[in-house]
């Protein structure tokens, strides 16, 4: 935040000192607010899709505060999750009583669930679980044989872009408590 006057000396200086006088409660107020909204970025997100654990959305998204310029950023991961994070497996009863994989249930979004028959689960090559999706008349049964299908992983949303989609919901509650804080820490 730069103020600066050209010609007056006087009111230059009047403006500098009003600006170091205000910018510690500024940034306390910031502060706050960055840390409020981080909160109701994790509640929100957690709230509306269907990921199994609040810690995976907190350990995606963060924030920062520089106080020389008094700005707050919250920032999530880009990197789209697997769909092994909102699936369940389904069974039915095979020919002899056994229980047979009949695909996965996927809740994306929370409490909105979604069956999927032909998904079964890799292990890809860098350890992780990834979920793959078989059409009828496919008889591939390997990760190799997959990728020579030309058959794609399936991902779901992104912590980042789940947070895109509410950032508009969370505006006015961060505006508010900035605000309020903002006029406790100027007195």
């Amino acid at each position: 935040m730069a103020l600066a006057i050209t010609g007056f000396a006087e009111v230059d200086r009047e403006l500098k000192r009003i600006r170091d006088a205000q910018s510690p409660a500024i940034a306390k107020a910031i502060d706050d607010a960055v840390k409020l909204g981080n909160q109701l970025a994790v509640d929100g997100v957690f709230n509306k899709y269907g990921f199994n654990s609040k810690s995976y959305v907190e350990q995606n998204i963060g924030y920062s505060i520089n106080p020389k310029t008094l700005t707050g950023t919250i920032y999530g991961r880009y990197r789209p999750s697997s769909l092994n994070r909102y699936a369940t497996p389904r069974y039915r009863t095979g020919k002899r009583g056994q229980q047979v994989a009949n695909g996965h249930t996927i809740k994306t979004i929370r409490n909105e669930p979604t069956w999927f028959r032909g998904t079964f689960q890799f292990l890809g090559k860098n350890g992780n679980q990834v979920m793959y999706m078989r059409k009828d008349g496919e008889t591939w049964r390997t990760f190799k044989e997959a990728k020579r299908a030309g058959v794609e992983a399936r991902y779901g949303p992104s912590v980042a872009g789940s947070f895109g989609y509410m950032r508009d919901d969370l505006e006015p509650p961060i505006i508010a408590h900035l605000r309020k804080k903002y006029g406790q820490y100027a007195k």
